[in-house]
């Protein structure tokens, strides 16, 4: 296994769309030393939360922040998850999703006057398989998308708070799972607590053991070359005059232990089907995808993706090829049904 390359959690797609361009982060180290690493709060965690792996902080800790390109420094505090009832104006909830909301404190730690810019990069995964949740706004719900600093910035005095709320959904069915929130700075950070509900049980991953890659892996089987990545079962979603159309999941787990990842892993996806192996398109377009903002450690991000079989074929043999970032090649194969 390759630990000592940083990896990078961004995939692009073969056969996309042209004019697509990926995003690169910068490759700086993004490890931090004992001095820097962030405070915890004991009475944030409760007596019966599981362990978390070193580096990652209990929602209700406390840590220096810097946004990227800036010089203001500042103290953030990320409050437990609490439930919330949105109202009429509430945006972006899909049915049937249960909401949330956590207050966000920055803290002016400079001697100066500090400002916040634009929007900072945050993602929220709920559950062991890491979905994205689902952010949306409300009244008194704005987010962390600051106004522009030339119209009605933000300014805030040595020693002075700023606090907004963020709200996130999730499905009514995750009572008691985990959340764990990315924020990326100049270092990622990463926060998670239990959501509202039945008590939380720590993260199993016991069940990402990777196989020998040196042969067409199954679909559902984790790939070792490839950064802990896995390609699902392929389900069919619909006809269209292309073809066949199809869901997958792809998984990827950071198997470190105690790091910050210091990139995004890369990986190109081609799809082939029949004996024949005809070529697919993947239909959406990979990169920059929030659901593929950094990983935590010993933690999992999980999307979903859809692709196009050509012609009439309804079941049969399906390979998707993955390049991974050591540009080494992994083939996934099996049969798909209607």
């Amino acid at each position: 296994m390759k630990r000592s390359h940083q990896w990078t959690v961004l995939v692009t797609a073969a056969a996309l769309l042209s004019g697509c361009s990926g995003h690169q982060d910068s490759a700086e180290d993004k490890s931090q030393t004992a001095a820097e690493r962030p405070s915890t709060d004991p009475k944030s965690t409760p007596p019966s939360a599981p362990a978390l792996p070193e580096g990652m902080l209990r929602l209700g800790s406390s840590f220096p922040f810097r946004e990227v390109g800036q010089s203001d420094s500042w103290t953030v505090r990320v409050s437990a998850l609490s439930s919330a009832k949105p109202s009429a104006k509430a945006t972006s909830i899909p049915h049937g999703w249960r909401a949330l909301t956590t207050k966000v404190t920055f803290t002016n730690t400079d001697s100066g006057i500090a400002e916040l810019h634009g929007s900072l990069d945050v993602t929220a995964r709920y559950g062991p398989e890491g979905r994205t949740a689902a952010a949306f706004t409300d009244t008194g719900i704005k987010g962390l998308t600051f106004p522009d600093i030339e119209t009605h910035p933000i300014r805030v005095r040595p020693g002075g708070t700023h606090t907004t709320t963020v709200g996130y959904a999730v499905p009514a069915s995750t009572a008691g799972q985990p959340l764990t929130i990315t924020i990326e700075g100049d270092n990622p950070t990463y926060l998670e607590g239990a959501i509202p509900g039945p008590p939380a049980s720590p993260v199993d991953t016991s069940h990402v053991q990777p196989v020998d890659t040196a042969k067409e892996l199954k679909f559902g089987d984790w790939a070792e070359d490839s950064p802990q990545l896995r390609i699902g079962q392929p389900r069919a979603t619909g006809t269209t005059a292309q073809g066949k159309r199809y869901a997958v999941d792809l998984s990827f787990f950071n198997d470190f232990d105690d790091t910050l990842l210091g990139n995004r892993p890369k990986a190109n996806l081609k799809v082939y089907s029949g004996a024949e192996l005809t070529e697919g398109d993947f239909e959406e377009n990979l990169s920059n995808l929030p659901s593929l903002a950094w990983i935590a450690p010993q933690r999992m991000a999980t999307l979903t993706v859809h692709f196009t079989i050509p012609g009439k074929q309804n079941e049969g043999p399906v390979s998707i090829e993955v390049v991974d970032p050591y540009r080494e090649d992994v083939t996934y194969t099996g049969n798909v049904k209607n």
